[in-house]
């Protein structure tokens, strides 16, 4: 994980707390552009846990947009932690499918990263 420190408001940002800031701060096309290069990173499609129903529905980047609506699934493992996407937004947290996003991880307390 790598700290940024904010020297406007003199405190640190991790490297996901970095993202969601310049993702705020950008217009529409510029933020569509910058989601949909990280989700084409995105490995959930591969994830043991993944089954018919969420390739059916197209579900995957859950780290972004949360545990799947509509599909019950099984826990039979996950990759999170080995994901493109985890390295480069400095993510800590893993089975978003079933917990929620690294946001809604962080905002919630829990015993299991």
């Amino acid at each position: 994980m790598y700290l940024f420190h904010n020297k406007q408001e003199g405190w640190l940002m991790d490297t996901f707390e970095e993202f969601q800031k310049n993702i705020a701060a950008m217009d529409a096309t510029r933020r569509a552009i910058t989601v949909a290069e990280q989700k084409d990173r995105c490995v959930c499609g591969g994830c043991p846990t993944t089954n018919e129903c969420m390739r059916e529905k197209g579900e995957i980047f859950y780290c972004i947009t949360g545990r799947s609506p509509v599909c019950t699934f099984e826990k039979k493992g996950c990759i999170c932690p080995a994901c493109p996407v985890t390295t480069s937004l400095g993510l800590r947290k893993a089975y978003f499918c079933i917990r929620g996003s690294e946001q809604d991880q962080r905002q919630s307390p829990q015993k299991k990263p």
